[in-house]
């Protein structure tokens, strides 16, 4: 299944318009754990930030209700 890491600071969304595919949900949570570390290694990772996984792309409905 594809995955996309949104990150969200104070200036607001940065969308991943791409994705990433992973096999299940755990795994894209590691991914997103590995992609808040690196933010907070390059110093951009603040306390009001945070990344937000998503199974749909931006603006598409996973069709699930």
């Amino acid at each position: 299944m594809r995955y996309f890491f949104h990150i969200v600071d104070r200036y607001g969304l940065s969308p991943d318009e791409s994705g990433c595919e992973h096999v299940d949900q755990h795994a894209a949570m590691l991914h997103a754990r590995r992609i808040v570390e690196e933010l907070a290694k390059a110093g951009e990772f603040v306390r009001s930030s945070f990344v937000f996984v998503a199974d749909t792309a931006p603006g598409l409905s996973s069709g699930r209700n």
